[in-house]
């Protein structure tokens, strides 16, 4: 009886669909991410690779907000940047694959 009841089980469960598919462009939504406990660096690293992928530019919140701040803030930020290598200057976002070595790679 209960091998018959295993065997009814598993060929009414074969016949169920799977709805619980996502599609990758929601998977990569900021909503999807925060929801799953990821944190927003993680949103910037997956927008960065999208838009690496699609050839276009992506630039961070924190980066905009620099970006658009006045000329002495913008060269305080490069300056720090430069001596302490704990502060993010954004080059790896925006990084060009070149092989020949140049002074900014320093």
């Amino acid at each position: 009886m209960k091998t018959k009841l295993l065997i009814a089980a598993v060929v009414l469960s074969i016949g169920i669909q799977a709805n619980a598919a996502i599609s990758v462009d929601r998977t990569m939504s900021q909503e999807y991410l925060q929801n799953n406990g990821y944190s927003k660096q993680v949103y910037d690293t997956v927008n960065v690779s999208r838009s690496r992928a699609l050839g276009e530019e992506y630039y961070s919140s924190e980066e905009l907000k620099i970006k658009n701040s006045k000329a002495p803030v913008r060269w305080w930020h490069k300056f720090h940047a430069y001596f302490d290598p704990a502060i993010d200057d954004y080059s790896f976002y925006h990084h060009d694959n070149n092989p020949e070595p140049r002074a900014t790679d320093l």
